[in-house]
């Protein structure tokens, strides 16, 4: 796949699914090796914040558990570059180390498909799926344009980004700069084109650490060495630190990611040349939603004034006639056009046919014929007869008590008989046995 990616897609970046590689862990080590050094490993994959760092953990791990000779370490190692976070921050991914888009995607269709369904059961169960994902990116749009985040403070970039980031994406950014406050950064570099500032974080595992903060001038963009803003698209808490020691301002654009708007989906997509990607425009999904913002919009300033709420139900009926009488030649969800025949085919289920060794041989008449004259009929479990057509749950005997009277005293002095008979015979035994 790598091989096949850097052919096909020469300008993607393939990172690795880190989940999947420390899974494998509990396979290459052993029990003790494992118990013992996985969270070292694990320490050391997720907490280095540069190179350097990761590689020398790495090593001391490596001879503190005397793993020189496990190849399966060694591969992993060689390629760090494409799943070791502190290697590939500076592409964004959105926050994901794994590729648990895909697998939530395939757990979330499990809750509606299964392995039994027939073809049209499955088609019916997949549009379930659509309709309930249209309908939490509706619930989620309308609690963006509907409901306003509560402000932690009177930053005005604070006020700024609550109306432009989505509800969830700005509690995230809230907690950065909330965390900002009680931070200060110190200059210790300055030139003509940039400026370095530092922020002390306090030792951890004995060794101080520090954030560095790099500005240039002439780009008027500000960097930091977590790479967070550009891995995950939110500006980090050290960032907003030296953004505030500027003044209360707004945040700048340059920091702003379109992809976290609430107008993100509701702008045209473009390729790299910067042509228009043809066939989302006709999104039924898209213009649903944003015909309803702007209807939220216009009934939010209609319903303060009595005229104003009259003007606008005037109007809406109206458009209401308008749409009615366009007729049945444009039909809701008509994408296709008129001479479209998408939804007349009709789909139906396979003939089933038999497949090799899918079950029990078939039999011949012959076969079938011995085996019926075999069978001697039902037996109760109850009264002891075979033939009947009932069994112990509604055997009559059982049911009706004179009758399960007779057939115990019956069943009574046939046992004391049998007892008795032997005795007998092992009374004779014993008498022609010469041992006694």
């Amino acid at each position: 796949m790598t091989k096949a990616i850097a052919h096909s897609l020469p300008n993607t970046f393939h990172r690795y699914c880190s989940w999947h590689i420390l899974e494998k862990f509990s396979t290459y080590l052993n029990v003790i090796t494992y118990r013992d050094f996985y969270k070292d490993f694990r320490q050391c994959i997720w907490e280095s914040e540069c190179p350097e760092e990761f590689e020398r953990k790495w090593v001391t791990i490596i001879e503190k558990a005397s793993l020189y000779d496990n190849d399966w370490l060694r591969s992993i190692f060689e390629m760090h570059n494409r799943w070791v976070p502190t290697y590939v921050n500076h592409i964004f991914s959105a926050g994901m180390s794994s590729s648990q888009r895909a697998e939530s995607s395939h757990a979330f269709f499990k809750k509606y498909v299964l392995k039994k369904n027939l073809l049209m059961d499955f088609i019916l169960r997949f549009n379930k799926v659509l309709a309930h994902q249209c309908h939490e990116e509706l619930a989620a749009d309308h609690v963006d344009i509907n409901e306003k985040p509560i402000l932690k403070s009177l930053l005005e970039m604070e006020k700024q980004m609550a109306e432009i980031y989505t509800c969830k994406i700005f509690l995230k950014f809230q907690d950065e700069l909330w965390q900002s406050l009680v931070t200060m950064p110190q200059l210790v570099h300055e030139n003509d084109t940039h400026k370095m500032y530092t922020i002390d974080r306090g030792p951890h595992d004995d060794v101080l650490r520090a954030q560095e903060i790099s500005y240039d001038k002439g780009l008027n963009y500000v960097s930091c060495s977590c790479k967070k803003f550009e891995s995950q698209g939110i500006p980090c808490r050290y960032i907003l630190v030296f953004l505030r020691l500027c003044g209360n301002i707004p945040l700048p654009n340059k920091h702003i990611m379109k992809r976290w708007t609430r107008v993100a989906k509701f702008q045209m997509i473009s390729d790299k040349q910067g042509v228009k990607v043809s066939g989302m425009g006709s999104s039924m999904l898209m213009w649903q939603a944003k015909l309803f913002q702007i209807a939220s919009k216009v009934i939010d300033k209609a319903i303060t004034n009595e005229e104003s709420s009259v003007i606008v139900n005037d109007s809406l009926k109206g458009l209401l006639e308008k749409l009615n009488s366009l007729g049945g030649s444009k039909k809701s969800g008509d994408m296709f056009g008129k001479d479209s025949n998408v939804y007349d085919t009709a789909l139906k289920d396979p003939s089933q046919v038999r497949a090799n060794g899918c079950g029990q041989r078939l039999k011949m008449g012959k076969e079938i014929a011995i085996k019926i004259a075999k069978y001697r009929g039902r037996h109760c479990n109850g009264c002891g007869k075979i033939g009947e057509s009932h069994d112990k749950r509604n055997c009559p005997i059982l049911n009706s008590p004179h009758k399960l009277g007779i057939f115990l005293h019956k069943h009574r002095r046939l046992n004391h008989n049998v007892t008795v008979l032997l005795q007998q015979v092992n009374i004779r035994e014993l008498r022609d046995d010469p041992r006694v």
